[in-house]
């Protein structure tokens, strides 16, 4: 589960884009779940990564799901179509087990687990620098 936080914009999106990579590549989720619960704002640079990550686990036979967006977020999912596209829960069993799968490889950086500058939290490790 990716954790994400704040605001997902062009100045954030790379980041995020190059950390979902290394979870892809790293550790080959049958689903990767995005948190969106404290994620305030996205623009069209966020969105992008979201439709590339959907496509790039889809190519792969997986799945990614948009957990508990924030009612902005929603809005902006919506009013694009994108909710029509992209699996949206609000409730999924498997979160618990896939975060006890993952729990043992923490983020580190600042208090929250996310890396300065990034909109993630994760319960994955970071990229390497």
């Amino acid at each position: 589960m990716l954790r994400l936080h704040g605001e997902l914009d062009v100045a954030t999106a790379a980041g995020l884009h190059r950390h979902i990579a290394v979870v892809l590549n790293e550790h080959d989720p049958h689903r990767l779940l995005l948190e969106l619960s404290e994620l305030t704002f996205t623009d069209s640079s966020g969105l992008a990564v979201m439709v590339w990550a959907h496509q790039s686990l889809d190519r792969r036979g997986r799945q990614l799901r948009l957990y508990h967006p924030h009612p902005r977020v929603l809005r902006i999912l919506q009013v694009t179509g994108l909710h029509t596209r992209l699996h949206i829960t609000e409730s999924d069993p498997k979160v618990t087990l896939f975060r006890r799968h993952l729990g043992q490889h923490r983020a580190t950086g600042s208090p929250d687990g996310a890396r300065a500058g990034s909109p993630v939290a994760a319960d994955v490790p970071p990229p390497a620098q």
